[in-house]
């Protein structure tokens, strides 16, 4: 009996003893924080960005008070973004801003996060609360980090972005102008002429000439020919105003197919914004001396 129990002891400890020195390699096995890091950048270069992403964050898991760390939450903004995970590169870039808002390259963090979140914008026949949220970012970063090598950039970003709140605006009071739904038409265009941050966009002519046609529609004559007087005087060598200028002093209308034409042009004019889809981001030129 007592050697049995003897037994069953020492074959216990021997068991024990055996898990824990295989949970000791196991351990001892992890690559050093540097290693990682290293195998992350080269990931990154030859573009394996999953295996990038599985670097860095093994980094941050498991050596999170290590000086690779810090390293290792930029990097992985920009994997995630070269990826495509959008979300993810939103998500990283937050908490990089929380946990090191005073850091050196806090702007390049900003900016990636502007960046990915314009990524994220529908296009304008949806709903544009992403691009108020990528307005929003870039707007932040030019506010903190005005002498950053990102700020210009974010300007431009921040361009485009108006153009596309303003364009989504010129959709909805279309929709209503092909509906003859003349009132609901006039103050959608009436808040892309009003808004200052609109008065660049390639919106504007087109929004003063609607004005005019839904008012002459609804029989507002003096309305329709003040419109067409902003419209002469601050284009005077649109097609949009010749097409005013003839319905005001002329009368009549214009045709679907007349109307569509001017729309188009329109669009032509703004094509590059529709193909730009953000300066392309790079790793920040001093990845190995990130502290």
């Amino acid at each position: 009996m007592h050697r049995n129990f003897w037994f069953f002891c020492t074959l216990l400890l021997a068991l024990i003893t055996g898990a824990c020195s295989s949970t000791s390699t196991t351990t001892a096995s992890s690559k050093p924080a540097e290693t990682l890091y290293m195998d992350g950048m080269q990931a990154l270069k030859v573009g394996k960005f999953k295996v990038a992403i599985e670097q860095f964050q093994e980094i941050d898991q498991k050596h999170p008070f290590s000086p690779w760390a810090t390293r290792a939450q930029i990097n992985l903004i920009y994997a995630h973004f070269k990826q495509g995970d959008y979300d993810d590169a939103v998500s990283d870039a937050n908490r990089f801003i929380r946990l090191h808002p005073r850091h050196r390259h806090a702007s390049y963090a900003f900016y990636m996060r502007g960046l990915a979140n314009y990524q994220r914008i529908s296009d304008s026949y949806r709903d544009q609360s992403r691009t108020r949220e990528t307005v929003t970012a870039f707007r932040e970063l030019i506010a903190r980090f005005p002498k950053s090598d990102y700020a210009w950039e974010a300007q431009q970003m921040l361009l485009l972005c108006v153009n596309r709140i303003a364009e989504q605006e010129m959709v909805v009071g279309r929709f209503y102008l092909d509906r003859e739904e003349y009132i609901a038409a006039i103050n959608r265009f009436t808040q892309v002429i009003n808004n200052p941050e609109f008065q660049t966009t390639p919106y504007i002519e087109e929004a003063l000439f609607s004005q005019v046609l839904a008012s002459q529609r609804l029989g507002l004559t003096e309305e329709a020919n003040n419109y067409a007087a902003v419209l002469g005087h601050n284009y005077p060598k649109s097609p949009f105003y010749q097409a005013a200028l003839r319905l005001v002093k002329k009368g009549g209308d214009v045709s679907r197919g007349e109307l569509a034409a001017l729309r188009q042009g329109v669009d032509e004019g703004s094509v590059l914004s529709r193909f730009f889809q953000g300066l392309a981001p790079t790793l920040l030129p001093t990845q190995t001396e990130v502290r």
